[in-house]
């Protein structure tokens, strides 16, 4: 009977991890809130809302130091450039380019 239960389970959670729901789930969230610019009038504004939710508490559940890192550095600027790389040759010609 433990044998059984325990095939079950992992029958059902390789199932479960096959149809990726949640990943599923946030594309739609995602390309809903980024792909149409809906406005809060929308009922699928509120629908998306839950899906975002869920994400921020699983980030800050799994990293916390770094999802309030990045949470509050996501509007800094972006660094400063570093110059561009200065051409200069190696080797001496051998005739002088005429004018």
């Amino acid at each position: 009977m433990t044998t059984t239960i325990a095939v079950t389970a992992l029958a059902a959670g390789y199932v479960l991890g096959r149809a990726r729901l949640g990943h599923r789930t946030s594309n739609w969230a995602h390309w809903l809130m980024y792909g149409r610019r809906l406005t809060r009038k929308d009922w699928r504004w509120w629908a998306a809302q839950p899906v975002f939710l869920v994400e921020i508490a699983a980030l800050l559940a799994a990293h916390p130091i770094r999802t309030a890192t990045a949470w509050k550095h996501r509007n800094d600027p972006p660094p400063p450039r570093s110059p561009a790389p200065v051409i200069r040759r190696t080797t001496q010609t051998t005739q002088e380019p005429t004018p």
